[in-house]
């Protein structure tokens, strides 16, 4: 008998059918867990902690809300933020010098941070209002304490200012010492003690300082009385009862 040689068939591995296929790539749950369509109307959904509220609904995601911020997100995020210009439009600010030093540094910090003309504006004229509130403030300061001084007020002032540029003339003061006596004579009470100063100098004919509500004292009125000068010079006899006579009544 002829000994059998293998066919085509003799190495061939027999396949397995589809029924015998399991498909390894896909985990399935068992029947006891599915959710049949009847009752998918019932299911309650729960929002994730990190999930926008605002986008959520008693039905679940809100994914049109959603889409669309997204959308304009995106749209806004294209166009870009506002840029500053070349040079900013400044003929809607009254009255001020473009070549102030004050408008110049806003300027250039305005543009190095990118800030737009409609923004520029804005915090321009809120300064600008700033400004004269504090310029009115101080004009309405300056002028009670002009009344404070009494009726020959500018007089009081120019000859305390006289009498300190003397001082900066002679070389007694410095420019800088005249700034400081600048920011003393700011006040009625600032003045006043200029004119104690000058006359503790001996100088005459100092005019009266009569300050309302801070008047001199009785005790400051006899010590000028029992001042040798009272006896020996006729302008400071006739400034003391000028004194005397603005500030004791009677």
């Amino acid at each position: 008998m002829a000994e059998q040689t293998e066919g085509l068939m003799a190495n061939t591995q027999i396949e397995e059918s589809e029924a015998d296929i399991k498909d390894e790539g896909m985990v399935t749950a068992s029947e006891d867990n599915l959710i049949e369509g009847e009752d998918l109307e019932n299911v309650e959904y729960e929002r994730p902690e990190n999930f926008p509220e605002k986008f959520w609904t008693a039905e679940g995601p809100d994914i049109e809300k959603l889409v669309n911020s997204y959308n304009n997100v995106e749209k806004k995020l294209s166009e870009g933020r506002p840029k500053a210009p070349e040079e900013y439009d400044i003929t809607s600010l009254e009255g001020i010098d473009a070549e102030d030093p004050l408008l110049v540094k806003y300027s250039a910090w305005a543009k190095d941070n990118g800030i737009p003309q409609d923004a520029f504006l804005k915090l321009a004229n809120e300064l600008v209002e700033t400004g004269y509130q504090s310029e009115q403030q101080a004009k309405l300061d300056t002028d009670n304490e002009r009344k404070l001084l009494g009726e020959n007020a500018n007089e009081i002032i120019q000859s305390n200012i006289n009498w300190g540029r003397s001082l900066v003339s002679k070389g007694i003061f410095t420019d800088q010492d005249y700034s400081e006596l600048e920011v003393l004579g700011g006040t009625a009470g600032g003045q006043r003690l200029m004119q104690k100063l000058r006359q503790m100098q001996g100088e005459k004919d100092i005019p009266v300082v009569a300050i309302a509500g801070n008047q001199l004292d009785k005790e400051e009125l006899f010590a000028r009385v029992a001042d040798p000068r009272y006896q020996t010079d006729p302008a400071f006899r006739r400034q003391t009862e000028k004194m005397f006579e603005e500030n004791v009544p009677g």
